[in-house]
């Protein structure tokens, strides 16, 4: 299942085999358009973008395939087989319908889709959780574990860790910079969501402190967090609970 507030639309899969993608407006739940499947088995995450008419969604077994759609015209544009053994949720920039980032276990994987006159191609750029380290102060011993996602209004990306880091992801330049290390005192000048094993907190962050303004006890490994498009709700998901 996605969403898309701005548009109005969400989109699901059917649960059976070569599931087929249903798009329907809200509220009115009029069926927009029906993307006959092309996942042997099912898909294991969707996204719907801001800018433009596409829908990304993720096959699993056997094939793995990350394919973008025109649901307005119910037509695959492109598709990248073996791409999606281990992704768990797929996010279009709001700022750019070409990119769509797809987050896995232990990788984060942004797609850029380039086109010609008749040809669509999926180009990725890939960033290995945590070997992109050199520095010594923000090495960690344990292996990084991605647990969500989002774009910043700068067309960056956001990465929480089930281990506490909040990381932030360049791109353009391939640059990886820690924005948070529960080990350590370490703040950045924005505002957003620090989440970790068991315990989703919504902090404030600026250049001189670090303040936690809510907390929720949830004890399960936090794998989303979205804002309502009016930002008044968060709707935060774990794999046994929604809040």
């Amino acid at each position: 299942l996605t969403a898309n507030g701005s548009k109005r639309i969400f989109a699901f899969s059917e649960q059976k085999l070569s599931p087929s993608i249903f798009v329907y407006s809200f509220p009115e739940f009029q069926l927009k358009n029906k993307l006959k499947g092309t996942a042997p088995l099912d898909c294991t995450s969707l996204a719907l973008s801001d800018g433009g008419p596409f829908l990304g969604c993720c096959s699993s077994l056997p094939n793995y395939t990350i394919t973008v759609w025109n649901w307005e015209k119910a037509e695959p544009i492109c598709s990248q087989p073996k791409a999606g053994c281990d992704v768990v949720s797929l996010v279009f920039n709001p700022l750019n319908c070409f990119q769509l980032c797809a987050l896995g276990t232990a990788s984060i994987t942004v797609w850029n889709i380039e086109k010609s006159t008749n040809l669509h191609v999926l180009k990725p750029s890939c960033y290995i959780i945590p070997n992109m380290f050199t520095q010594p102060e923000v090495c960690t011993k344990a292996k990084l574990t991605p647990a969500a996602v989002c774009w910043t209004a700068t067309s960056e990306l956001y990465v929480t860790c089930a281990q506490g880091f909040l990381l932030l992801v360049d791109p353009e330049s391939l640059d990886v910079s820690v924005q948070f290390n529960p080990s350590c005192k370490i703040s950045t000048d924005t505002v957003g969501l620090f989440c970790k094993v068991g315990l989703p907190v919504k902090m404030l962050l600026s250049s001189v402190f670090i303040e936690i303004i809510k907390t929720w006890q949830i004890e399960q490994t936090v794998t989303t967090v979205m804002h309502s498009p009016d930002n008044e709700m968060l709707v935060v998901t774990s794999n046994k609970v929604r809040t």
